[in-house]
C-alpha cells in the first residue's frame, strides 16, 4: 500500500515560505518590468502559472523580498481567496518569481519527490478535501504555512512518481497543445469578420432583424440540485468556467436546452457573447442565447461584441450594471452584403465547429486525466494500464 507524507517531509530546508508581510510589497512597488509577480490571477491555467504578471524591480526583490521568490519547478499554492488552486513554476518563463502575499511556494527536494507528481497530488480531490477540513474560515477563508506543512499526499517510489507524472502530463500536453488551437482559430474569425464587414456593401441593421435572442427562464432555487441530480442549469457564473455548480429538477413549459457552441450572454455586470463549451445545459434567467436568422455562430459572436460592448460602455456609472430586452431592441449590428456574408460563413463556420470540438475533447481528457489521478497514486492502477487509457484517447 502506497505511503502517505506531510508537504513538510518533501521540501528542501526552508523551502516552503509564504508571501511577504503587507508592508514589504504594496501596489506602489509595482512596476512595467522587472522580477513578475505570482498572484492569484496567475493561477487557474492547468498546471503551469499563467500571465499577465504584474513586476517588481530587481532592487526592490534584493532589498526585501529574497526570502519570497519562487523558481522553475516549484509549486505554488493559494493561501486565501480561491483555495485549492495550485500551479507549477514553468520553465522558459522567467528566472525568478516573488510570492505574493496570498501565495505560498513549496521547493521540492527532488531526491524524496518529483515536483511534477506533487503537482498532481496537491491538485487531487483528496488533497482539496484537506484543504476544506483545515482551512480557517473567519474572515476570508484561508490556510497558512502551519496548515500546509502537516497535509499529506501518497508518495510512492520516486520512480513511480516520475512515471505517474509523465503520464498525467501527457494529457495536460494535448489539453495544452488542443488550447492554443482553439485560441487561433478565434484569432482567425476575428480577423475574418473584419475582413467581412470592410466590404462597401456592410450595412448597420437593428440587432433582432439578424438575430434570434431567447432569454433564460426564472428556474426556482428550492429545486436546485447537486451536479448529477436532474439536468445541468447554466448561470452566469458558468459562462466563465464553462461547468454547471448547479443541476435543477424543475421542468419549464419555455425552457431553453443550450448546446456546445450556441452563442449565450450574460445579463449582468459584463455583456460578453460567449461560446457555450460545456456540456448541454438549461439557460438560467439573466442569461440570453443568441442565434442568427440565418448566419451561424461564429458570425453571431462577432458581430455582437461591438454593440454589446457599447452598451456596457454607456451603462458602467450605474453601481451593477444590467443588460435587458429594450437595450437589444434599440441595438444595431454590422451585417456584410451577401456575397461578403457567405465567404465569411462558407470561411469560419467550420473553424468554428472545429473549436467547438477541440473544447469538447479538453474536456473528455481532463476528466480522464483526474479519473486516473487517484488510481494511480493509490496503486490501484498501473502506470501501463493508464497508458493504454492515454493511446485510446488520442485515437
Amino acid at each position: 500500500m502506497t505511503r502517505s507524507a506531510p508537504l513538510s517531509d518533501l521540501a528542501v530546508p526552508k523551502g516552503l515560505v509564504g508571501g511577504p508581510f503587507g508592508s514589504s510589497l504594496v501596489n506602489s512597488d509595482y512596476a512595467s518590468a522587472g522580477v513578475p509577480v505570482i498572484r492569484g490571477t496567475n493561477l487557474g491555467f492547468g498546471r503551469y502559472l499563467g500571465g499577465p504578471y504584474a513586476f517588481v524591480s530587481e532592487e526592490k526583490v534584493v532589498k526585501d523580498l529574497a526570502r519570497n521568490t519562487a523558481t522553475t519547478g516549484d509549486v505554488i499554492f493559494t493561501q486565501r481567496g480561491t483555495l485549492g488552486q495550485v500551479a507549477i513554476v514553468p520553465a522558459n518563463a522567467y528566472p525568478l518569481f516573488v510570492v505574493s502575499q496570498s501565495q505560498m511556494r513549496l521547493r521540492v527536494d527532488p531526491a524524496k519527490a518529483a515536483p511534477a507528481y506533487v503537482y498532481y497530488a496537491c491538485a487531487s480531490d483528496a488533497f482539496m478535501k484537506q484543504i476544506d477540513d483545515n482551512a480557517i474560515s473567519t474572515g476570508v477563508p484561508h490556510i497558512n504555512l502551519g496548515i500546509l506543512n502537516r497535509l499529506t499526499i501518497p508518495l510512492p517510489p520516486l520512480q513511480e512518481q516520475r512515471a505517474i507524472a509523465e503520464v498525467l502530463g501527457a494529457f495536460d500536453d494535448k489539453i495544452a497543445v488542443n488550447t492554443k488551437l482553439a485560441a487561433t482559430s478565434d484569432d482567425l474569425i476575428a480577423l475574418h469578420f473584419r475582413h467581412a464587414v470592410a466590404s462597401e456593401g456592410t450595412a448597420s441593421r437593428p440587432l433582432f432583424d439578424a438575430i434570434d435572442i431567447d432569454f433564460g427562464e426564472p428556474f426556482q432555487g428550492i429545486n436546485f440540485s447537486e451536479p448529477g441530480t436532474g439536468r445541468p442549469l447554466i448561470r452566469i457564473r458558468d459562462l466563465k468556467t464553462f461547468t454547471s455548480q448547479v443541476w435543477t429538477t424543475e421542468s419549464r413549459s419555455r425552457e431553453i436546452l443550450v448546446q456546445p457552441g450556441d452563442v449565450v450572454v450574460g445579463m449582468d455586470a459584463e455583456f460578453r457573447p460567449t461560446s457555450w463549451l460545456g456540456e448541454p445545459g438549461l439557460l438560467n434567467q439573466r442569461v440570453c442565447r443568441a442565434r442568427g436568422k440565418s448566419t451561424g455562430p461564429a458570425f453571431v459572436r462577432e458581430t455582437l461584441k461591438e454593440p454589446l460592448g457599447r452598451i456596457e460602455g454607456y451603462k458602467t456609472a450605474t453601481t451593477v450594471i444590467h443588460l435587458n430586452k429594450k437595450d437589444l431592441q434599440e441595438a444595431e449590428v454590422l451585417v456584410p452584403d451577401s456575397d461578403s456574408l457567405a465567404l465569411f460563413e462558407a470561411s469560419v463556420e467550420v473553424l468554428y465547429s472545429q473549436r467547438v470540438g477541440l473544447a469538447i475533447e479538453n474536456r473528455t481528457l481532463s476528466a480522464i486525466r483526474d479519473a486516473l489521478l487517484p488510481q494511480l497514486m493509490s496503486g490501484q492502477l498501473r502506470v501501463k494500464d493508464a497508458e493504454n487509457v492515454l493511446e485510446t484517447a488520442e485515437v
